[in-house]
């Protein structure tokens, strides 16, 4: 008979809670002092003033960078960039699956901490230890596989309550798709 092993893989802090972002930097301030938050559109709306009060009267570093809404080596390429001329300790993904997957690949890439800030509940991206990485050209390239899932996760329950009802769907769908795959 085979023996058969078990793993589990997730993030090494996880926090949950309504207005949770208000919380950020006492959560996450262990990382570092210079920070780049890669963000989708929707997402720097929705939790920038929240961060920007979490650190308080603190002067550190933070960039907040719009990211270009595909997770291209280009794009991955301009965020590491950016982490080695300001100097970033941690890298912040703010928003939905391909803004997660460019800010993990730039983190990997530049040995940086990664913290997920998931804007809303459609993907498992947040969670996971890989990124789907695509061409310039919008073509696929390849998935990215990380030795470890992200350092921190941290959801802010009234974002992701406020995002439009599809996404809540599409997280259902994808919920059922990875229950599948994992049999």
């Amino acid at each position: 008979m085979m023996n058969r092993l078990r793993a589990m893989r997730e993030p090494l802090k996880y926090v949950q809670g309504r207005d949770a972002l208000l919380k950020f930097h006492e959560e996450m301030g262990y990382m570092g002092k210079r920070w780049l938050f890669v963000c989708s559109g929707s997402g720097y709306k929705a939790c920038h003033d929240k961060i920007e009060t979490s650190f308080g009267d603190l002067d550190d570093y933070r960039r907040y960078e719009l990211f270009s809404g595909i997770s291209s080596n280009g794009e991955v390429a301009r965020m590491q960039a950016i982490v080695e001329e300001d100097c970033i300790d941690t890298v912040v993904a703010v928003g939905g699956g391909s803004a997660v997957d460019t800010a993990k690949a730039t983190a990997y890439y530049a040995g940086k901490h990664i913290v997920i800030i998931p804007t809303v509940a459609a993907t498992d991206a947040p969670c996971t230890g890989l990124s789907v990485i695509y061409n310039d050209d919008h073509s696929f390239d390849k998935y990215l596989f990380y030795p470890t899932n992200p350092d921190a996760v941290m959801v802010d329950s009234t974002v992701i309550a406020n995002a439009p009802v599809r996404f809540l769907i599409a997280g259902m769908g994808d919920a059922l798709g990875t229950y599948f795959e994992g049999r």
